[in-house]
């Protein structure tokens, strides 16, 4: 019997990617909602807005928004017409702005009451319209969209006029149906998730699709962005221009079109243990939460990933005979390995003494530029071992904690071992 489980088969339940609601809220987001739901149902709010919600992939953003959007449904729901776009879903699009108008022409003909049919049609006839119009497939929304861009772009000249004039006519209807909701006390709120899974000229194609035709008087756009994956979209789509700097086209993009920048507040390593404790985690990852702390990114859902494979090596662990002598601390270290540097975790794969390698240069035991070092512990295999070393020495933050206290050049004969039962 492995005496982590006292004999015990453990309960394994697993860790969801989808959103979490108000009872799942391990990252404290009600002190993002109120403030934004005050922001949007004050009176006194200026419109268009647009709201950009920053955070890294996996750290909460689709949470964050679909908390705003059911605080909107339960306190509002009378005021605001809430649309959710996901522009993933219309990769496969040719363009967004048909699959963006759909989503506000499902979400009103939905309304129960038909409080809508007007809007509803004209959208309707709208979007009939656009889908035949030949103009659309040659609008590049790109000579329209930044001020900048547009000075430099002088190629798009000649096509100007047809560009501004069809562009001037359908706003003018959209805010025409805005202004007939508003009539009726209703604010349009669109919420935009999962942007940055899309390519990047596909990004750029929603967010200027946006800024276009959702900038108008009695709408609010809530967007989830990955600053880093909009910059590479920037510069996908206008390197051709010639822009010395780009990362400040990239700024100066998203300054013109989000009034509210918000970014999400990093985990430290006190809400990390935080968020482990309170996500019903396994006896392995209990035992060594502290551990867990010090190694673990603070993005909630690598941490999710490595929860769930904690689990699932845990039962192997007490299903396996001759696995109980394992050291449960080198078992934790290799699975966040594996989830937080799949590349390094494919290395180590063919070269389980780079374990060692790297565990003694970074506890100061070898020099990872001084070959001789390695000749004396790892004899054929030097060269090979001191170049991923020095490959993989310092490319994450967090493989200084991973092996500043770890103990795999002890367990060495046994390497492969865990490295088969994680998924080797």
């Amino acid at each position: 019997m492995h005496p982590l489980f006292g004999g015990t088969m453990p309960d394994i339940a697993m860790l969801s990617d989808a959103p979490a609601n108000w009872r799942g809220d391990l990252l404290q987001f009600r002190r993002y909602v109120d403030p934004l739901v005050s922001i949007i149902t004050n009176p006194d709010t200026e419109t268009p807005f647009t709201i950009g919600i920053y955070g890294a992939w996996g750290s909460g953003k689709s949470t964050l928004l679909q908390m705003v959007d059911r605080r909107l449904l339960d306190r509002h729901g009378e005021e605001i017409v809430r649309v959710r776009f996901n522009p993933w879903v219309h990769r496969r699009e040719p363009e967004m702005l048909l699959p963006l108008l759909n989503a506000l022409h499902a979400e009103l003909d939905q309304d129960p009451e038909h409080r809508f049919a007007g809007t509803v049609r004209r959208l309707g006839t709208i979007m009939a319209q656009l889908a035949a119009d030949e103009m659309l497939k040659r609008l590049t929304l790109s000579s329209v969209s930044v001020e900048k861009i547009d000075k430099l772009a002088q190629q798009y000249a000649a096509m100007r006029g047809q560009v501004d004039s069809q562009t001037g006519r359908l706003r003018g209807l959209l805010q025409q149906e805005a202004d007939r909701l508003a009539a009726q006390g209703k604010k349009i709120v669109f919420f935009v998730d999962d942007l940055d899974r899309c390519e990047p000229d596909q990004i750029i194609d929603v967010l200027e699709s946006i800024k276009l035709f959702l900038d108008l008087k009695h709408v609010f756009v809530v967007i989830a962005l990955a600053k880093d994956v909009v910059d590479r979209g920037v510069l996908v789509k206008y390197q051709p221009f010639g822009f010395a700097d780009q990362a400040a086209i990239g700024d100066d993009y998203l300054d013109k079109m989000i009034q509210l920048p918000l970014h999400l507040y990093p985990l430290g390593p006190a809400e990390v243990g935080r968020f482990i404790r309170e996500s019903r985690p396994g006896e392995l990852a209990r035992k060594h939460v502290g551990t867990l702390e010090r190694i673990l990114t603070p993005n909630p859902r690598k941490i999710k990933r490595v929860l769930n494979l904690l689990r699932v090596t845990e039962a192997i662990i007490e299903g396996t005979p001759g696995l109980a002598a394992l050291r449960t601390d080198l078992v934790v270290r290799l699975v966040v390995l594996r989830v937080q540097s799949p590349e390094l975790f494919a290395s180590v794969l063919r070269q389980p003494a780079l374990l060692v390698a790297l565990e003694l240069v970074h506890q100061d035991k070898l020099a990872a530029d001084v070959l001789q070092g390695f000749q004396t512990r790892f004899k054929t295999r030097a060269e090979a071992l001191q170049k991923l070393t020095l490959t993989f020495r310092g490319k994450h933050d967090f493989l200084a904690p991973i092996f500043a206290d770890s103990a795999f050049e002890a367990a060495a004969d046994d390497l492969p071992v865990y490295l088969t039962m994680i998924g080797g």
